[in-house]
């Protein structure tokens, strides 16, 4: 798998988030919600984008270009064959474009947690990510197994990521409000059957913990 995109993300940890996190940290309450709620919609678009990216970085991977080849509905006319043939060296870059645009037009419009299953699907490093509670949501741990103690949050990996971005649709889409979205909180019930809360807060912490959620993903798909 190609991984290059978690060390972009992994410098955004380090060298943005946290430092301003901490920066954050020395302001009054009243003084940084509004911040908050925007450092943590840019923590989720980050990791959301870093998906994106691994996904088409890696459409030759053989669950890829299956999911690729689903989305093209229609048969190669003869003379787009021939005008791949006669790009010569270039046609491995031509065939890598129509896997990226498939995929663009397929599997990067899927729900976020969608999204992260099917990268999860090519990694041969993780396992029981979309189902078996693995998340601790107090401190974002992964780990082999935990007791779910707050119902209102899934705990799965992908259930716990597709938690996180409802909380970022709702202040990006809610009009800055902390109020879940209805079709956020349908979907999360029908792929994870659980009843969110309607509303929810965003303290620093919040930000903290969606980080160290966000880098153990990482380290799960580049062990360290």
């Amino acid at each position: 798998m190609d991984t290059r995109q978690i060390k972009e993300f992994r410098a955004f940890l380090k060298k943005e988030l946290i430092p301003a996190a901490d920066d954050l940290e020395k302001l009054a309450d009243t003084q940084r919600m509004h911040i908050q709620k925007l450092m943590f919609t840019n923590l989720v678009d980050r990791f959301d984008s870093m998906v994106d990216a691994m996904l088409l970085d890696n459409c030759r991977e053989e669950f890829l270009v299956s999911e690729a080849f689903k989305g093209l509905t229609q048969p190669i006319t003869e003379s787009t064959l021939l005008e791949l043939l006669m790009k010569g060296d270039d046609l491995q870059a031509a065939l890598d474009t129509k896997l990226k645009d498939s995929l663009r037009f397929s599997v990067l419009r899927l729900r976020h947690s969608r999204k992260l299953a099917k990268l999860f699907s090519i990694s041969e490093e993780v396992a029981d990510f979309d189902k078996k509670p693995r998340v601790n949501p107090s401190n974002g741990d992964i780990v082999d197994k935990f007791k779910i103690q707050v119902k209102t949050i899934p705990h799965s990996i992908c259930g716990y990521a597709d938690w996180l971005y409802s909380k970022r649709n709702a202040i990006v889409h809610g009009a800055g409000t902390a109020k879940f979205l209805e079709n956020d909180k349908k979907q999360i019930k029908k792929f994870y059957g659980v009843t969110t809360t309607k509303t929810f807060r965003v303290p620093l912490s919040a930000i903290r913990t969606g980080a160290n959620f966000y880098e153990e993903v990482c380290d799960l798909l580049e062990p360290k």
